[in-house]
């Protein structure tokens, strides 16, 4: 009697601790919203409950048009990011400790075209419609940034499919890298005061070489 009751509990365990590692397995899809936009996430459980592989996409846009002081303005600001990061459950529940790579997405893009009236400032000189043409700039960061961050909400967890999502941290993403150019004439010194406004921006912008990186999302697991 006593070796059937062993017998059975022994076959119990048998099929109750795969069933216990599956709950904690498989895939799971997270849908975000933060500073890089609006995307999702795709996790996979590399260790139950304690390791997680994600990768996903978030993108936003944003494009305004305005006229300042005779010269027509139109700027655009693309954010997003593929991040492939590991994530790290020490206490084996809902606290995560994230890092991995970025493909950071984020740049500025801008013209301005003076209008019949107006003049623009490069580098403390003016030019007019016909010297300018068309004034563009763009302002970039490096593309692969290295992440690190804190997280609540496991979206792999036992016997739950639906579940809330919070990661906070920053990638480094580096210096500015800024770009000028214009569609009119070719005269020397706008070429110089172009490459000494780039300077100008790419300084002013190394005290943001950090983006936080804050997202909120839910959960659901298969």
């Amino acid at each position: 009697m006593k070796m059937s009751i062993c017998h059975g509990l022994l076959s119990f365990g048998l099929l109750a601790c795969p069933a216990a590692l599956v709950a904690d397995t498989g895939w799971a899809v997270v849908g975000k919203v933060g500073t890089v936009g609006i995307g999702a996430d795709i996790h996979r459980a590399i260790v139950p409950r304690t390791l997680n592989l994600r990768v996903g996409a978030s993108f936003f846009r944003y494009s305004a048009d305005f006229t300042n002081k005779g010269i027509d303005y139109a700027g655009k600001l693309e954010l997003g990011a593929v991040p492939v990061v590991l994530d790290v459950y020490p206490f084996r529940n809902w606290f995560r400790v994230g890092g991995g790579l970025f493909v950071n997405l984020n740049r500025v893009e801008g013209t301005g075209k003076p209008n019949q009236q107006g003049q623009i400032t490069i580098n403390g000189h003016p030019y007019t419609v016909t010297q300018i043409g068309q004034l563009n700039g763009t302002v970039r960061f490096n593309r692969v940034a290295p992440y690190f961050g804190l997280g609540f909400g496991n979206p792999i967890k036992r016997n739950k499919h639906w579940g809330f999502y919070i990661d906070l941290g920053a990638i480094y993403h580096g210096h500015a890298d800024a770009t000028l150019s214009t569609t009119g004439t070719t005269l020397p010194q706008l070429q110089t005061d172009l490459k000494q406004q780039e300077l100008r921006i790419e300084n002013e912008a190394r005290k943001y070489t950090f983006f936080p990186i804050i997202q909120f999302g839910v959960s659901y697991r298969f």
